[in-house]
């Protein structure tokens, strides 16, 4: 699996977040993403997902649950 690398000013920026709410910065970053995805073009993602022959969709925060 990939591990993206961020940038320095964004992980000093979680570090501030997750030192406020007093939580693991694995904890905030991942709750912050399950967020942005809600602002994600869905039908763009799951078109390009379908051509690249990707039909399981069980383990995807998009899926609607009929694939």
């Amino acid at each position: 699996m990939y591990s993206p690398i961020l940038n320095e000013k964004l992980v000093r920026t979680l570090y501030r977040v997750k030192r406020s709410y007093k939580r693991p910065m694995t904890e905030i970053a991942e709750e912050m993403i399950q967020k942005a995805l809600y602002s994600v073009n869905k039908e763009l993602v799951c078109k390009a997902c379908v051509n690249e022959k990707n039909n399981d969709c069980t383990d995807c925060y998009l899926s609607d649950g009929k694939n």
